[in-house]
């Protein structure tokens, strides 16, 4: 087989492995409407590794934004499509009088199918003094159409292209040092997947250990069994219990170099 066959078979698979995943996700938790993302994960059984991913939704939420094509999947006043936020925040006395407060976009474009134009409609005849304020909605939305052939798409607001990147993620995770994060070191070291994702975890500081189940609410002794004489925290589990130094000190004579441990995995990592 030769490399040009071999590349495209293995693209392929990639995408039919992501489309089956995407599919059993989506049908072990259902979809919120729209489709964007999965329902909440409420159970309390398994290993919540897609618990915690959704927790995550709402904060990379507000660096998401729509570009509008049929308007079948983004809410009208809710979400952010026509500007830097969402209708029910540029104008929220409006949308308090509203009759399209939990509608798609698709339904306020002439949904009579006559035509082109906006549609939206209120719970109550307008007062003089709010007629300036329908004419910026309108000026504002009006920018906007629906392109019923077209699909809706999510954009990524945090990177430039406005496709989704971890870097760009970082730079969210951590403001201002994003540069200082050691990715170099984690995922383009010759080692095994699993050791990189390992390494990235305990850079987070997010490796399973006692700490960790005293932050979820269990009550119980932190004490690292191996010297009995420190709590059990990243740093001291891989760094600076006896036992470990023990085991570095033996790695770095291997090589005949002489090392100084920083404070913190990432530091170490970085250095």
């Amino acid at each position: 087989m030769n490399k040009a066959l071999l590349g495209k078979w293995n693209w392929c698979f990639a995408i039919e492995s992501e489309a089956l995943w995407k599919q059993a996700i989506s049908h072990k938790y259902g979809v919120e409407e729209g489709g964007w993302c999965t329902r909440d994960v409420s159970g309390r059984h398994g290993v919540g590794l897609w618990k915690a991913i959704r927790k995550e939704w709402l904060g990379m939420y507000n660096s998401l934004a729509y570009r509008v094509g049929s308007g079948r999947r983004v809410r009208f006043g809710k979400d952010k499509w026509c500007g830097d936020e969402p209708l029910c925040e540029s104008f929220p006395s409006l949308f308090a009088i509203s009759l399209a407060k939990v509608v798609w976009v698709s339904d306020v474009w002439n949904p009579d199918g006559v035509g082109d134009g906006w549609t939206p409609i209120f719970s109550r005849m307008l007062n003089d003094w709010e007629i300036e304020m329908v004419e910026q909605f309108m000026l504002k939305i009006q920018a906007f159409r629906v392109q019923r052939e077209d699909e809706d798409k999510v954009v990524w607001t945090v990177s430039r292209s406005g496709v989704f990147s971890v870097k760009s993620l970082y730079s969210i995770l951590e403001p201002g040092s994003s540069a200082l994060f050691p990715y170099d070191s984690i995922w383009r070291a010759y080692v095994p997947p699993t050791v990189a994702f390992f390494a990235w975890e305990a850079s987070w500081g997010k490796i399973l250990i006692l700490e960790q189940l005293q932050r979820r609410g269990y009550s119980l002794a932190n004490r690292y069994f191996l010297c009995l004489s420190k709590a059990e925290t990243v740093d001291h589990l891989l760094l600076h219990c006896v036992k470990t130094r023990a085991l570095w000190n033996f790695l770095f004579s291997l090589f005949g170099v002489a090392w100084v441990l920083f404070g913190s995995v990432k530091e170490t990592l970085l250095g």
